[in-house]
């Protein structure tokens, strides 16, 4: 059966673990160390559909070498944290060592979370509650960042996407004194110290871990736990269900439904196909005009029980530019990437937040590989899914419309994200705007280029000058050449370095049989590119024609 699984969706919902007295990594000797490792180097090219995607043979090999080499001199933590960098280099977000079911795994009762401008403690247990709201400095002896690079070591993502570890870095490894320790950022494995700035004031903290890995992973903490967001402010929409996995409520005054989607499995006492079937009879209501859908939670599940929700969807009424807006993040990933991926080809949604934590096409699918001695375990996809185009690179689904929550939205109960996708009008695309700026010639057109670019609701905007040089062919396409230029020179002045973009420009002049521009425009094209053949080849036409 197809079914890709995050394998921070088990991280999210396992139940609470018995208490142990310390947390510790196995306690093995060097040879049993070697024994598994080889084991493991044996193991993973063997399970992994393509373990050599990003790093090469000799890399994979180098690194076990080494490791092998090291053993005798390291620690049991340090040896389970160079596994872990082991499995981070397959750089795919399912594969990784499961530091997280290692027995007896004991954490500090510390939330961290991560936002644009640093890492802060969101949530404690009663012990810690001086620290809730506080901002993290250092950890140990280290700065912050020096702390996170070596965290983001053992931190699985996809290649070029670091949103995997903006969600989960801090979350689950700031408060693991055994990772710490084995990273050499603290002198022990059962605490940590760290120097936490409130309300302009810095204090250093010892905190100890005590509690097992469990349901204090969800977004909500533990009753009885201390949070940022005072308890007299109601839970807003977005995190207050967040261990549903799947629920709707209708916004009259906005004339909207919202929807989040938190897990892609079937819940006890309604599928998903039951599910979709309510929500299609809600949102074909006349009194609706928008659907919100939230993934902001979706870290995977069983893509494929998605058909009849995307049935739904794709034949609801709601189904034109401006009616389905969904929420996308950081944590949006596994099944919940194949959501959006099918999402964007099928419906005319429009995305809206921070970029996904998956690349769009992805491994997925992980197997479990045991170690004989330690019994750690390394998760290894064994599917390729390829929702998308092949030549489709994007390392993640990028929002048309950008908005990203802050620690003191979070505070103040705000959900900056909601708001602009329940209130904004239909945004008019990139193509819109320039059409309706043509009559204002090539400074006009730029003007209103460089406005929409330099918008930060568009910070994530996709390879704009590839939008506009789409938009020129289109128009040389409907012999509106002179229209066709003038995209063209916008798209030369804005990307003035793009050797493409002047050989576009160099096209459109030679369909207006313009020689002298046209010529000056595949030189220019082709000084910027030796390598633009069909521009020399051009040259070489156009310098032969009377």
């Amino acid at each position: 059966m197809k079914h890709t699984t995050a394998r921070l969706l088990l991280f999210c919902f396992c139940s609470v673990l018995p208490s142990f007295a310390q947390s510790t990594a196995p306690h093995l000797s060097a040879q049993e160390w070697r024994d598994d490792l080889h084991y493991l180097a044996q193991e993973m090219p063997k399970q992994h559909k393509s373990l050599f995607h990003t790093m090469t043979k000799a890399q994979f090999e180098q690194a076990v070498q080494t490791l092998d080499a090291d053993m005798p001199r390291l620690n049991d933590d340090e040896i389970v944290v160079r596994l872990a960098q082991l499995g981070a280099m397959v750089q795919d977000g399912h594969s990784g060592l499961e530091l997280l079911d290692l027995p007896g795994a004991i954490h500090i009762p510390v939330v961290f979370a991560q936002y644009p401008d640093g890492i802060y403690v969101r949530a404690a247990a009663p012990e810690y509650a001086e620290a809730v709201g506080g901002k993290v400095v250092m950890v140990g002896s280290f700065t912050l960042e020096e702390a996170m690079k070596r965290i983001e070591t053992i931190a699985p993502m996809d290649p070029d996407n670091t949103g995997h570890r903006i969600a989960w870095a801090a979350r689950l490894y700031l408060n693991y004194p055994m990772v710490l320790h084995g990273l050499g950022l603290t002198a022990s494995n059962q605490t940590a110290d760290f120097v936490i700035e409130k309300q302009g004031h810095r204090k250093a903290v010892t905190m100890r871990a005590t509690v097992p890995i469990g349901q204090w992973y969800l977004p909500n903490p533990p009753s009885g736990w201390v949070d940022a967001r005072p308890a007299s402010v109601t839970a807003p929409l977005w995190i207050g269900r967040a261990s549903d996995f799947y629920w709707f409520t209708a916004l009259p005054e906005h004339r909207a439904v919202y929807f989040q989607f938190n897990v892609v499995m079937n819940a006890d006492g309604e599928t998903l196909e039951q599910f979709a079937a309510r929500l299609a009879s809600a949102i074909n209501q006349d009194n609706v005009d928008r659907l919100i859908i939230d993934l902001r939670h979706n870290t995977g599940g069983n893509n494929t029980l998605l058909r009849p929700l995307l049935v739904t969807l794709i034949s609801s009424k709601l189904n034109h530019r401006g009616g389905i807006y969904c929420i996308i993040g950081r944590r949006t990933f596994s099944a919940a990437q194949n959501f959006v991926n099918r999402l964007e080809s099928y419906t005319n949604v429009i995305f809206v937040g921070e970029p996904t934590g998956e690349n769009v096409n992805l491994y997925g699918d992980p197997s479990h590989i045991q170690l004989p001695h330690s019994h750690l375990g390394m998760a290894v996809s064994h599917l390729w899914w390829q929702d998308k185009d092949p030549r489709d690179g994007r390392v993640a689904t990028f929002p048309e419309l950008s908005s990203v929550m802050s620690f003191q939205d979070y505070v103040a109960d705000q959900d900056p994200v909601l708001q602009l996708a329940l209130t904004t009008p239909t945004p008019a695309t990139l193509e819109e705007i320039l059409m309706a700026a043509l009559g204002g010639g090539v400074q006009g057109v730029l003007t209103r280029y460089n406005a929409w670019v330099n918008d930060p609701l568009h910070q994530y905007a996709q390879n704009p000058e590839m939008q506009v040089n789409t938009l020129g062919y289109k128009l040389m396409a409907a012999n509106r050449i002179p229209d066709a230029i003038t995209i063209f020179q916008v798209n030369a002045r804005a990307h003035f370095d793009s050797w493409n973009a002047w050989d576009s420009l160099g096209e459109g002049y030679a369909n207006a049989h313009d020689k002298e521009n046209a010529l000056g425009a595949y030189r220019k094209s082709v000084e910027l590119n030796p390598k633009n053949v069909g521009g020399q080849e051009m040259i070489e036409r156009l310098e032969k024609m009377h």
